[in-house]
């Protein structure tokens, strides 16, 4: 049940994630605008930096999730060989179930902050294009990020319960 919930999630994270390589595609193009009306034009496009700004929000927030549940982020495995042991597996459950806890903290106060971007019409200096949804992607990235850290913190004990049931 918990592989079946994992491979459903990260089909959804994927999909996201191909949605941040589309942003990503759009800015690479943003920056030949810009280079093209710079220097052949002589007229500089002004709204690019504001642009740039708000599509990185976008790449980093899609791209986030999914790179947890892959793995993929940078790890460094020091005491691996000690906390890899069947006994010492609840330290990684409170290790992923506080990183949980702080990334869903994260998502409430980002939430929150959009909420009053929202409220107040917050929009940028140049473009005036407004802030929220930019910080509303950015609140939900960190909140699918807390469920990732969920779905692993509930792996590992499962693994956990397995070994268990297996020594007896």
């Amino acid at each position: 049940m918990l592989a079946q919930i994992e491979r459903w999630f990260e089909r959804l994270l994927r999909l996201i994630a191909y949605a941040g390589g589309l942003v990503l595609v759009g800015l690479m193009l943003l920056v030949i605008y810009e280079i093209t009306m710079r220097y052949f034009y002589g007229r500089p496009f002004r709204g690019g930096y504001e642009l740039t700004e708000l599509a990185m929000s976008l790449i980093v927030a899609f791209g986030l999730p999914y790179t947890a549940i892959v793995r993929g982020h940078v790890s460094v495995d020091v005491f691996a060989r000690w906390l890899d042991k069947p006994s010492m597996r609840w330290l990684n459950v409170l290790v992923q179930v506080a990183g949980a806890a702080l990334l869903a903290l994260v998502a409430w106060r980002a939430f929150n902050y959009a909420a009053g971007s929202l409220r107040w019409g917050e929009l940028t200096n140049m473009m005036r294009i407004p802030k929220h949804p930019f910080q509303f992607a950015v609140a939900i990235s960190a909140g699918l990020f807390s469920l990732v850290m969920l779905l692993e913190a509930a792996k590992t004990l499962s693994a956990s319960n397995t070994n268990r049931q297996d020594e007896q």
